[in-house]
């Protein structure tokens, strides 16, 4: 293992808890004086590392320090989590478990209100099971402007409004909350509730054209709200895949 790699697995380790430097030398595969020198080296770093010496003391972060040098952003953290929820919806795909401690780091590198909106967010991402062929098949063209206004609008709680055809081809204009996002690869749906209809609706990526995102919205819905109201939806999905 390199240097840095070392390194920065021994900051994985101390953000997870207090341990010791024993412990520490037999995760990484080093000795305890090679761990010594990386803890030196991170504090000059910056990197807030108490150590207590003799018989049950050890090493840990300074109680509420956090990540120093990495600054992400909200649509950065989901994007994580949805790859990661990806992964964990497939069994047994190589690194899945590297890539969930990453995001756990990031999160890590979050402030606490931060972190709950990061929670909040990840709580409406939804993974379905991969849909069929026959909804694959008829998977058309996805209007290029829908995921930066999507990801938008979702991050920041705005109104989203698009032009929409239904799978009859009739066409509408929208204006939604968007509150979930439901994936069943490699289609995907919004979960949105119609604030001109005032009800829940769902509407799948490749129907939707000509997207813009509006007001910030003050008064959101819950996922609940809307999951109880396209139950009859839900139940048809699991019926069958969505059309």
């Amino acid at each position: 293992m390199k240097t840095a790699a070392r390194r920065d697995r021994l900051l994985h380790l101390l953000y997870r808890g207090s341990t010791t430097v024993p412990a520490v030398a037999t995760d990484l595969g080093v000795s305890e004086r090679t761990v010594y020198r990386d803890i030196a080296a991170l504090r000059d770093a910056g990197h807030a590392i108490q150590a207590t010496p003799g018989p049950g003391g050890g090493v840990r972060i300074a109680p509420g320090a956090r990540p120093r040098a990495v600054h992400f952003e909200v649509a950065e953290i989901v994007g994580l989590a949805l790859s990661v929820a990806i992964l964990k919806a497939t069994p047994h795909t190589p690194f899945a478990a590297s890539a969930e401690a990453a995001l756990d780091r990031a999160r890590l590198a979050l402030s606490p209100e931060r972190r709950r909106a990061i929670q909040r967010l990840e709580a409406h991402i939804l993974i379905g099971t991969p849909a069929t062929e026959r909804v694959s098949g008829s998977l058309g063209e996805v209007d290029p402007a829908l995921l930066p206004v999507f990801e938008r609008c979702f991050t920041e709680t705005r109104a989203m409004a698009f032009d929409y055809r239904d799978s009859a081809g009739r066409p509408s204009s929208r204006r939604i909350e968007c509150i979930g996002l439901l994936l069943h690869p490699p289609v995907w749906y919004i979960l949105a509730w119609d604030l001109d209809k005032d009800a829940s609706r769902l509407f799948r990526m490749d129907r939707i054209l000509a997207p813009s995102c509006g007001e910030v919205l003050t008064a959101q819905h819950a996922l609940g709200d809307v999951v109880v109201e396209v139950e009859p939806a839900l139940d048809r999905w699991r019926r069958r895949a969505i059309g």
